[in-house]
């Protein structure tokens, strides 16, 4: 046999006997070794800051916006002006805004309120009806006021007074206005009117959002209306995303009711929660426009 031949062979055999081999019994297991002694614990790292150290909260002093009706709905909305060091307070039990001296506060003091319905039925033409005030701003040297009418299906207005108290004008805006706020250069007030129906939906004015230009002033003001009726079955306009519409409700834009309303830094744009439909309506100030 050729010496390559004789080789292969002898490997061939001797990695046969390795393999058959390996199906043996296995070896016993050796015993275990002793446990090592643990060792000593490390010491506790330092605790870390806590962000919220500096933040501390107590009170400081109280009103009462009136004692006679304790557990009645009272303060709910607050504006606060830095340069008299007063808040405005929406007293709904009252129908009124209280002004409240905080110049110490662990003394606040009701110093005076504003009756925003009986200014709009003693200075705007017609007399109309009010019925209690929903939300009240400050920017600058005004406050603005919103009001709901009598019959909360007819338009409210917004009020408009200084800081002392005074009143400027007042601004008929939609059905139940339920937020007024300043856009934050000053220039406009925003109200989101609700357009709440009756009890039967005999009665269901459109929601919307009316937007007031003070740029030149608290006098001779009108309000521009920011409809949703484009939005309407055959209107130029669609909701975008699942809109929660009522099956109740006449027509998209009398279901739409806008709550509350937050700026874009520059003014140019409002985001309007419209709670009962799931969704946030975005509306172009300048153009007066529902986007």
């Amino acid at each position: 046999m050729p010496r390559n031949t004789l080789f292969t062979t002898i490997t061939a055999i001797v990695l046969s006997i390795s393999l058959s081999a390996c199906e043996g019994d296995d070896g016993r297991d050796g015993t275990l070794g002793a446990d090592g002694a643990p060792g000593t614990p490390g010491a506790d790292g330092t605790p870390g800051a806590d962000a919220n150290a500096a933040i501390s909260l107590r009170l400081l002093g109280r009103t009462q916006a009136d004692p006679a009706t304790f557990d009645e709905s009272a303060a709910e909305i607050v504006a606060y002006d830095p340069a008299t060091r007063q808040a405005y307070v929406v007293n709904a039990n009252a129908g009124l805004i209280d002004i409240v001296d905080l110049s110490s506060p662990s003394l606040p003091t009701i110093v005076g309120d504003l009756d925003a319905a009986a200014d709009v039925t003693a200075n705007v033409t017609g007399n109309p009806a009010m019925g209690g005030v929903n939300s009240v701003a400050v920017f600058g040297a005004t406050v603005a006021v919103a009001v709901e009418a009598e019959v909360k299906q007819d338009n409210g207005y917004v009020v408009f007074y200084d800081t002392s108290g005074t009143y400027l004008d007042a601004v008929e805006a939609g059905a139940l206005p339920d937020m007024v706020d300043f856009s934050p250069d000053g220039n406009f007030v925003l109200v989101a009117n609700e357009g709440e129906p009756n009890s039967d939906y005999s009665v269901d004015p459109e929601g919307s959002v009316s937007i007031i230009d003070v740029s030149g002033g608290f006098t001779a003001l009108t309000a521009a209306t920011a409809s949703f009726a484009p939005f309407n079955a055959g209107g130029t306009e669609s909701l975008s995303g699942p809109v929660r519409v009522s099956a109740r409700a006449a027509s998209v834009a009398q279901d739409l009711e806008p709550e509350y309303i937050a700026f874009s830094a520059d003014s140019s744009t409002a985001f309007v929660a419209l709670q009962e439909n799931n969704a946030v309506a975005v509306v172009d100030i300048a153009a007066a426009e529902i986007l």
